[in-house]
């Protein structure tokens, strides 16, 4: 069984994506015999649906989980909804700007994950790291990736989701004149490590194998 996680470039004045540094942290890491392939994504609304797209195709994970930065945020926050549009004041890295579209025009106006987020946050919380679920993906490229992860999880069931991370402390440590909230990029990529265990152990794949003894294929 394999894990596919996604990590955005670096945008706007974030020259340091800590999404991307954490995926970069997990790429070969096995957790539960799940070897984790780890793949870092353009902010490029052109190209972001194609990418996801052929590497779930390629991978054909048990488990993705897309991460983003939010910038402003303190806590790491597991995403519950994935809106169908695209909106946003700030241009992609190509310069283009969304100013209202839908993702898919076939699919409804918000889609939800399919991982457990609640018992997620709960989870994080209890080891110590701010855990919160959020309800707004925003209409930017984050919320563009977890629109196309959670349809193609409906399409091609496997669990599927997005999660948002703070700045990291290192980089707002090198940005004097930055203010952000911000958590140590240990503490996140930890944070993603005990949130792929949690989806892991609770996802549908994982309660049948236990009902029938056996590991599903």
């Amino acid at each position: 069984m394999s894990i596919l996680v996604f990590g955005f470039e670096p945008f706007l004045e974030f020259d340091e994506n800590p999404a991307q540094l954490v995926v970069q942290h997990l790429q070969g890491r096995k957790i539960k015999d799940h070897e984790i392939t780890s793949v870092v994504l353009p902010v490029d609304y052109s190209k972001i649906e194609e990418r996801i797209v052929t590497e779930v195709a390629r991978v054909k994970p048990q488990l993705v989980i897309g991460f983003g930065l939010a910038p402003g945020r303190e806590k790491i926050t597991p995403e519950k909804i994935a809106v169908n549009y695209r909106f946003a004041s700030e241009p992609d890295n190509t310069g283009k700007v969304m100013n209202g579209t839908p993702i898919d025009p076939q699919l409804p106006d918000g889609i939800f994950t399919n991982l457990p987020v609640e018992g997620m946050v709960e989870s994080l919380n209890k080891s110590g790291i701010p855990s919160s679920v959020s309800l707004s993906a925003g209409a930017y490229l984050c919320n563009n990736a977890m629109f196309v992860i959670v349809r193609e999880a409906r399409k091609q069931n496997f669990s599927g989701g997005f999660i948002h991370i703070p700045c990291h402390s290192e980089w707002i440590a090198k940005k004097n004149n930055k203010n952000y909230p911000s958590l140590p990029l240990d503490s996140i990529v930890e944070s993603s490590v005990q949130a792929i265990i949690y989806c892991l152990e609770h996802s549908p794949l994982q309660k049948l194998e236990e009902e029938i003894g056996v590991k599903a294929s």
